[in-house]
């Protein structure tokens, strides 16, 4: 894969194809005009509007206090060409609380065992047929059978059209008379998908901070994916812009970026110009934040998407998944502490699982191999799952040491444990082999195993591009974009400007393998946007193989 495409306009340190245009921020204006104070809106909210700090907006204000501030109440503000977004409309304020209501409602029922998280199966369910009946007089040598082949019907959907023929000693005579369905085939809904997509990248790509070699590579990994999907067909017209500080205006080149009326908008980096760039979304221009999990807009603009998961949504998302691959047989051994940065999640999982008959003992973290063994009653075997509270390598340490023990004093059962992201950086240590003889899983809402063949595919076409290696981060920048061009872009591909949480068509390449992380979408609630469902959970079995099961 070559990359021949590369603007000298932005560096020769960059190194990033397809033309990119870099603009740098413009300094706010010195104008002053005057500004009347909306009901609802706060000093701070006003000044993010107007592409300007609260200090500026204080100093041309004397006497204007930074927390309070009246509705009519008129200020002074800077100038923005092209005009400051609007204060949020009431409208978005209620949507915005509902939002937080429901979330809080949601962070509540959580101690009800029948809450789950309803949202995280969002594949399509199929069309269902439209079914209306005709009348039908039996005639002599016709049975159940002959009528259901001749109507294309099963023999069930005849009986339940006719719950008569369902009841004890009943025999289908000449003459009687049958209500036969007849299915109405309902057209599935029809996309129209992009073979053109205009993107326009807005993040920080020109510096020596971490946030520029972050952003670089991962536009690098980006343009990787959109390669792969040129070679089959789409064409792609990408441009990308030098996100200014936070501290200056994102006005001037997001004038720009929506001047060539893009599909998607990738970026913001900075918080300070999520509200200017979300403001921007719609149907046909969807924003995508790809680095931050605190995106306040995606409450209310419906066509703002999230790629870095929410803390809340991870839990539940890591709670199905452990549910659809741990069934009942397994015995929980939950472990507790005072401290664990793990506590709510173990809390709603024993919460869960206990609702639904799972066989659960609760003991401290402290607890010894020995004391482990000996509250389990006398069970010499089945299979047990250790699940610690505490996500630090101390702890995984000590719970690999436990297992080995149990392994040793109770040789019929089997024992796994149970583990958090911040373990996956021992998977290159001395650890490894414990974590393989435990049979650990891992928890985690994205993971880069570098060792699988399209991994070392993806790094060599990297290097061979760019001319130099991976960032050693996590999670890992190229591998983040190149998953999120060939899953979003991809859905752009089948399903057009519709797109939202829908599945990748069987065989396209939204549908392949992620390296990384799974870009499939969840909404957050009606008149809001969506933020990813990406969760693996990450065997390491005693084989040496190490197995990545999605939530998908």
């Amino acid at each position: 894969m070559k990359f021949s495409a590369i603007c000298h306009i932005v560096c020769m340190s960059l190194g990033i194809g397809f033309s990119p245009i870099i603009a740098q921020a413009q300094k706010a204006a010195d104008k002053i005009v005057k500004y009347t104070v909306q009901p609802g809106e706060t000093v701070l909210g006003i000044a993010h509007r107007h592409k300007t700090t609260l200090d500026h907006l204080l100093s041309i204000n004397p006497g204007l206090q930074p927390d309070y501030v009246q509705s009519g109440q008129v200020i002074n503000v800077p100038f923005v060409p092209g005009g400051a977004e609007p204060a949020p409309t009431m409208a978005q304020r209620a949507a915005a609380q509902k939002a937080a209501a429901e979330a809080a409602a949601q962070k509540a029922a959580a101690q009800q065992p029948a809450v789950a998280y309803k949202e995280v199966e969002v594949k399509q369910q199929p069309q269902q047929p439209k079914v209306t009946y005709k009348q039908y007089k039996v005639k002599k040598k016709d049975t159940a059978y002959s009528l259901a082949k001749a109507n294309n019907i099963s023999v069930d959907e005849l009986m339940a059209a006719n719950p008569e023929m369902k009841e004890e000693g009943y025999q289908l005579k000449k003459g009687v008379t049958l209500r036969i369905p007849i299915k109405e085939k309902v057209k599935a809904p029809q996309y129209a998908g992009l073979s053109s997509i205009r993107v326009a990248v807005i993040l920080p790509l020109v510096g020596n901070n971490v946030e520029n070699e972050r952003s670089v590579e991962f536009y690098r990994g980006m343009l990787m994916g959109i390669e792969e999907m040129k070679q089959k067909g789409v064409h792609f017209d990408v441009a990308a812009y030098n996100e200014p500080a936070p501290d200056h205006s994102v006005a001037q080149i997001l004038a720009e970026a929506i001047a060539k009326k893009p599909d998607v908008i990738i970026g913001p980096l900075y918080p300070q110009h999520f509200t200017d760039v979300t403001a921007v979304s719609s149907k046909a221009t969807k924003v995508v934040v790809p680095f931050s999990s605190k995106v306040p807009q995606v409450d209310y603009r419906p066509d703002v998407y999230v790629v870095n998961t929410p803390a809340a949504y991870e839990k539940s998302l890591a709670v199905d998944l452990f549910m659809k691959n741990f069934k009942k047989q397994t015995q929980l051994i939950l472990l507790h502490s005072a401290g664990g940065d793990k506590r709510s999640f173990v809390e709603e999982l024993q919460q869960r699982t206990g609702s639904t008959g799972y066989d659960i003992t609760s003991l401290a973290q402290s607890s010894s191999a020995e004391q482990i063994r000996l509250s389990l009653a006398g069970k010499k075997k089945g299979s047990f799952l250790i699940v610690p509270d505490d996500a630090s390598a101390e702890t995984m340490k000590r719970m690999l040491a436990n297992i080995s023990a149990l392994q040793q004093s109770m040789p019929e059962a089997q024992f796994s444990l149970l583990g958090y992201d911040t373990w996956l950086r021992q998977s290159d240590s001395a650890e490894r082999s414990k974590m393989h003889a435990a049979d650990t899983y891992v928890l985690t809402s994205n993971f880069y195993y570098p060792y699988t063949s399209a991994a070392k595919t993806f790094q060599e076409q990297y290097v061979s591009s760019f001319h130099t290696t991976m960032v050693d981060c996590n999670p890992r920048m190229a591998p983040l974009g190149y998953d999120l061009a060939r899953g979003f872009f991809g859905g752009l591909v089948t399903y057009g400007h519709d797109f939202n949480t829908q599945n990748p068509v069987d065989g396209s390449i939204a549908a392949q393998p992620m390296l990384q992380t799974e870009p499939r979408f969840v909404t957050v609630g009606k008149g809001g946007g969506y933020i990813c469902r990406s969760m693996w959970l990450v065997r390491f079995k005693r084989d040496m193989s190490i197995v990545k099961i999605s939530a998908q």
